[in-house]
């Protein structure tokens, strides 16, 4: 987070203060069917993190008990409504009177009294639940995002890679993927049998946090078929969305990790099981993950990857905990994915369960693997309108940075847990 003084840009206060609104969904009153900007008259320019200082300001007036309350769940007291009205009102009537007169979009007195009453108190205390991520300076408008260069080379390569059941490529595959691990830092052992492909068993240790997340994820696809406008060994940008074989299940949110851990710095640590035969049946997978999957006690389990909704982007929380029910400490991980969400224009909808797996043969290895009592969530970059394993399968790019910032604060996360 920016630290404020006179003459900042006033961008960063109606930043702060959008992420004072976003962090309305820690009120326990609130309803996860009606995010902060439902019902304004510009919801567009809210979701965007583009309202001017007036609207914010009606805005946050409006929701200043659910504010309240928000601050209580982060253990920060109580807001004094008239003094949080008189500053707003400072700032607005000194924002006319700059812009009357020809001046610069700059930081005055009246609105650093802002900051310092309503966004600095709060993202401290957001940065030390969930870490940088739960308070990053800006709002990302995700219609504009694009994905970084390096992890669409990742994404092109492993595309690539021909892994279908017919295909040749797996060990090839496989090969590139424990280069690409090692110089993450993770030393990998390669589970291998003849006639199947390499499950790969990566591990590197904490860096600077406590705690471990264990990963799983899979580098083999369907076969292609007939129906394929474009190529489907090559990605195909069109709309906002890649298109090729395997892109959304898995090779576009395993590209989206690897890219993710490799630009996040720190981290607990990390085991991640990768293997080449999920669409096959899992036969030398499922041998290798059950037995080594329990042998790794694990404070979080990620799966493969997770969903929004297509038409508004709305942040499916998947989570579950294996024969036991969400705790605490889950709840207080979705609260954290929660607030970035909000932050980025999401709402959020959580659902007690894992992913819908019913067409992968035999089940998936890796959830018949995990220990009673297991966390586990299911989050990553997949919307619903991915189509997978069907001709043309797709996945939107517009949220492969917000998963790196998913899973840095699960990692502060976990960390802090471990630490308490």
């Amino acid at each position: 987070m920016k630290r404020i003084e006179m003459f900042s840009s006033s961008a960063d206060l109606r930043a702060g203060l959008h992420r004072v609104l976003s962090s309305t969904v820690l009120d326990p009153s609130w309803n996860e069917r009606r995010p902060w900007w439902d019902g304004l008259p510009d919801e567009a320019s809210a979701r965007a993190g583009a309202l001017g200082l007036e609207e914010l300001a009606d805005a946050i007036l409006d929701r200043l008990p659910c504010i309240d309350r928000a601050r209580s769940a982060l253990s920060i007291g109580p807001l004094d409504a008239d003094a949080v009205r008189s500053a707003l009102r400072r700032s607005i009537i000194s924002g006319r009177a700059h812009r009357a007169h020809g001046g610069r979009d700059v930081y005055g007195a009246s609105n650093k009294d802002v900051w310092d009453l309503l966004v600095a108190p709060l993202a401290a205390a957001l940065e030390s639940r969930w870490g940088a991520s739960a308070v990053a300076d800006g709002v990302v408008d995700l219609d504009d995002a694009r994905p970084a260069p390096a992890l669409r080379e990742l994404a092109e390569t492993l595309v690539g890679f021909r892994t279908g059941p017919k295909d040749t490529d797996h060990r090839a595959c496989a090969d590139w993927l424990t280069e690409r691990l090692s110089g993450l830092g993770f030393e990998v052992d390669e589970h291998r049998r003849p006639g199947f492909p390499p499950v790969l068993e990566a591990h590197r240790p904490a860096r600077g946090q406590r705690g471990h997340v264990m990963l799983y994820g899979h580098y083999d696809t369907i076969q292609a078929g007939r129906r394929w406008v474009t190529d489907p060994d090559c990605i195909h940008e069109q709309s906002g969305r890649w298109i090729a074989r395997g892109i959304a299940d898995d090779k576009g949110p395993l590209a989206a990790r690897l890219w993710a851990i490799g630009s996040t710095s720190g981290g607990p640590a990390l085991t991640w099981f990768i293997q080449g035969e999920e669409e096959t049946g899992s036969i030398f997978s499922r041998e290798v993950l059950a037995e080594r999957v329990p042998a790794l006690p694990a404070d979080l389990y990620l799966d493969e990857t997770g969903y929004h909704d297509h038409a508004d982007g709305t942040l499916r929380l998947l989570a579950r905990r294996v024969g036991m029910e969400v705790d605490d400490i889950m709840e207080g991980w979705l609260a954290g994915l929660r607030v970035v969400a909000a932050r980025h224009g999401l709402g959020t909808r959580f659902e007690a369960r894992g992913l819908n797996k019913a067409v992968v043969a035999g089940g998936c290895p890796f959830d018949q693997a995990l220990p009673r009592g297991a966390r586990v969530l299911a989050l990553g970059v997949n919307d619903t309108a991915a189509g997978i394993h069907a001709s043309n399968e797709s996945l939107p790019t517009r949220y492969l940075s917000l998963h790196r910032e998913q899973l840095a604060l699960l990692f502060h996360a976990v960390g802090r847990m471990e630490s308490s």
